[in-house]
């Protein structure tokens, strides 16, 4: 079931770039923004850093369209997975969290070939959990907020971004957070 939620989410996605891009030539300029970012999520709970270290790398591809003035819509999808080792008893252990989410962001030119982004919006956080032969996993609605600054040549974009997205949830009574804090660097095409 998991599998298929991925998978449809991507379809979605892209869907939505390949009707973007055959859309293009019929509206004004700056009205789709495709971009993709790679960096390093530094998770919010204490628990998940213990088995799987302070830093885990993130891709996250993101697509937005102009609504009104310097307004988008966008919409986003995250994944990691990573390995890790249980604390004490030293058990591999494997974690996996998908991020897909929305909202709205504003994203005017500041300069002549820069550009700023400030977006909030809310993210359907997917995670799944095994170590020591029991698996937990779930989906929580959580929420996001980004910042970046870009350098712009035409219709490219370079620079750098930060979020943070989050949600929480509980299993057998000990709360954890699912995501945290994100610094990438990011390629994006402005059309």
């Amino acid at each position: 079931m998991k599998n298929y939620k991925a998978k449809s989410a991507l379809a979605v996605l892209f869907s939505l770039v390949l009707s973007s891009i055959f859309l293009v030539p019929t509206l004004r300029a700056d009205t789709v923004m495709l971009s993709f970012s790679y960096g390093y999520l530094f998770p919010a709970d204490s628990g998940y850093k213990e088995v799987y270290g302070s830093k885990v790398m993130v891709p996250e591809f993101k697509l937005g369209f102009r609504v009104i003035s310097d307004v988008y819509i966008y919409g986003m999808f995250s994944t990691l997975s990573k390995n890790g080792t249980t604390p004490e008893l030293n058990e591999p252990a494997h974690s996996k969290q998908q991020f897909m989410g929305g909202g709205l962001a504003y994203f005017p030119s500041v300069a002549r070939s820069l550009k700023i982004f400030i977006g909030a919006g809310v993210a359907s956080a997917t995670y799944e959990e095994e170590a020591m032969d029991i698996k937990v996993s779930g989906n929580k609605l959580g929420f996001m907020a980004e910042a970046g600054l870009y350098l712009r040549f035409k219709a490219v974009l370079f620079g750098l971004s930060g979020s943070y997205c989050a949600a929480s949830d509980s299993y057998e009574g000990v709360d954890f957070k699912i995501g945290g804090t994100r610094a990438s660097a990011v390629l994006g095409f402005i059309f």
